[in-house]
């Protein structure tokens, strides 16, 4: 393409950007007539946190994209689902919160910090839900965690897969069968965790135990201790010792690691959570390679490779009958849409290109909220200096182009 030619598709798109209406204009009688009252209501500092929640999932997403460029988070939240409509923006007014509509998620909750948030959120009240129906029945939940010793060097997939192996023999071995069947437990949920520190990656079970009454757990947690050392040098890894193979404590126990999150989020959050004692959860991984840390960068691949494809938790049979719990799948949590919100605008493509090239979906997200309450045109702006921003460098860029192409010439001509 010549140069002109480039300078008239440049116009273009300028045109179509600077012509564009960014606020959808709805009726005062119409299903955002109540909309203008919230300036006067709004905390401000709930408004920031929110933002600041979203912007860094959005950068966090970004960081991932780069990682795992083969993977199904490059497409999340960025490609259209249906090509002939734009990207709606949608608002939800008792949430007072905007988000993105006819875009693709990808629905991983191990690699993608966005689709995770939401999924990770379904399980967990998923999980409450049977938890508070079970213990509304005056039965009992217990938090039994399992793993083994591992070490720096360790391979994070041999370590799941030992591990696998001796989970599966202890659910098979004959004495904690049997001692599980005369406890009176109904059933399990297993999720597994892990955290890398300065011993490598630290691979780990929760097990939420549900049994019909309440049981002696010191007892239990002695005699599973020792099964689940036989059932270790049983797979042939690593044998923890009795201290600090197994733990068993109740679903009320103080231990502030617990207490930020709730037993639900213990068990479904465990990758989202900030890890502690110098461990790193994923997350934290990918934050210190959006921070700059190679390291951190291919430790997270190498996280992304071993997960993929595994479920985040997985139920014995009959339990979500028995606590009356309707599991979504981690594709229907993901894509799952607000049913109470509204159509604020759509966005044509060449302005959720602009959007998509400068990694402003947080941005315009939160400049829409702002204008929606306050009656602003932080979006419009917004647009305007990407606009700016891209059309210097565009001549920035035709600039060097050109440059290039003048010394190339010369070193043709002197040949």
């Amino acid at each position: 393409m010549s140069t002109n030619n480039k300078l008239t598709n440049h116009k273009t798109i300028s045109d179509k950007i600077t012509s564009h209406k960014f606020t959808k204009h709805v009726n005062s009688e119409g299903s955002l007539g109540i909309l203008t009252k919230f300036g006067s209501t709004l905390a401000q500092q709930g408004l920031e946190s929110m933002a600041v929640r979203r912007a860094v999932k959005y950068a966090l997403q970004n960081e991932a994209v780069k990682l795992l460029p083969t993977e199904r988070v490059r497409f999340c939240l960025r490609h259209r689902i249906d090509g002939a409509k734009g990207i709606e923006v949608r608002y939800n007014e008792n949430r007072e919160k905007a988000h993105y509509s006819n875009v693709q998620r990808c629905g991983s909750v191990w690699t993608c910090p966005i689709c995770s948030a939401q999924i990770s959120e379904g399980r967990r009240q998923e999980l409450k839900q049977g938890m508070e129906y079970w213990q509304s029945q005056d039965k009992a939940v217990y938090l039994l965690t399992l793993t083994n010793p591992h070490h720096q060097g360790d391979n994070l997939e041999q370590l799941l897969s030992g591990q696998k192996q001796a989970l599966r023999s202890f659910w098979r071995d004959r004495k904690p069968r049997e001692m599980f069947k005369a406890l009176g437990k109904a059933g399990h949920i297993t999720a597994t965790e892990v955290t890398h520190g300065v011993n490598g990656w630290h691979p780990h079970y929760h097990i939420l135990l549900f049994f019909h009454k309440p049981i002696n757990s010191a007892a239990l947690k002695g005699f599973l201790a020792t099964v689940w050392q036989h059932c270790c040098k049983k797979a042939g890894i690593k044998v923890p010792s009795i201290q600090h193979g197994c733990d068993l404590r109740d679903g009320k126990y103080a231990d502030k690691y617990v207490s930020k999150w709730g037993l639900a989020d213990e068990v479904t959050k465990g990758h989202i959570k900030k890890g502690k004692e110098g461990s790193a959860t994923p997350w934290d991984l990918l934050r210190q390679s959006e921070g700059g840390c190679e390291k951190s960068g291919r430790l997270f691949q190498i996280f992304a490779a071993a997960f993929k494809g595994k479920a985040q938790l997985n139920w014995s049979k009959g339990l979500k009958t028995l606590l009356q719990v309707d599991v979504k799948t981690d594709d229907e949590l993901a894509t799952e849409t607000e049913k109470d919100s509204v159509e604020v605008d759509v966005l044509a493509m060449e302005l959720w290109r602009l959007i998509l090239r400068y990694k402003s979906r947080a941005d315009y997200l939160k400049a829409k909220e702002h204008d929606i309450k306050f009656g602003s045109k932080r979006a419009e702006n917004l647009i305007m200096r990407l606009a700016e921003s891209y059309t210097k460098d565009y001549v920035h860029e035709m600039m060097a182009n050109a440059d290039l192409h003048h010394v190339r010439s010369q070193a043709l001509a002197m040949t």
